[in-house]
């Protein structure tokens, strides 16, 4: 009897592990979706599916550039973004977890950024940690914090 119940535990620790896995595997996939969302807004210069993606309260943070806060300040960053440089980047969700309404993955993204005044293209690739909150049913990003994983041309690694 007492091999029965182990047998029987064992199980139910199998279920619970493989439940709790194909719950990440999910919640990987769901915000690669997002991810992919963001990368073709990004290629296309779609400033309002971009800011859509976003929380109300949404915070964007880059290298060198002070926190912006909110879906007006984040058009206006997007805007001066398109206005100097032409983005293509494609992202891999790396890792990714929900608590509750409150979600965060971190990601990588390569591809190719151009400079738009003196046509210089270059390679490049960054980390990214993106935090979630569940608004109206739906993951919307409440902060985006990214930092190259390379030096810019003419620039050297810090």
């Amino acid at each position: 009897m007492n091999s029965a119940i182990q047998r029987r535990a064992m199980l139910l620790a199998a279920g619970v592990a493989a439940i709790a896995g194909n719950a990440a595997a999910d919640t990987v996939s769901d915000f690669q979706k997002i991810m992919d969302k963001y990368a073709a807004a990004l290629k296309a210069g779609d400033v309002e599916t971009l800011v859509g993606l976003y929380s109300p309260k949404g915070v964007f943070m880059r290298d060198e550039m002070k926190a912006v806060v909110g879906q007006d300040a984040l058009r206006a960053a997007y805007k001066e973004v398109f206005a100097t440089l032409k983005v293509d980047l494609q992202f891999t969700v790396r890792e990714a977890e929900e608590a509750g309404d409150m979600a965060w993955l971190r990601g990588v993204s390569k591809g190719t950024v151009k400079i738009l005044k003196t046509g210089v293209e270059s390679k490049q690739g960054y980390n990214q940690l993106v935090v979630f909150r569940k608004e109206g049913g739906a993951w919307k990003i409440r902060a985006y914090l990214y930092g190259a994983t390379s030096a810019a041309p003419g620039q050297t690694p810090t």
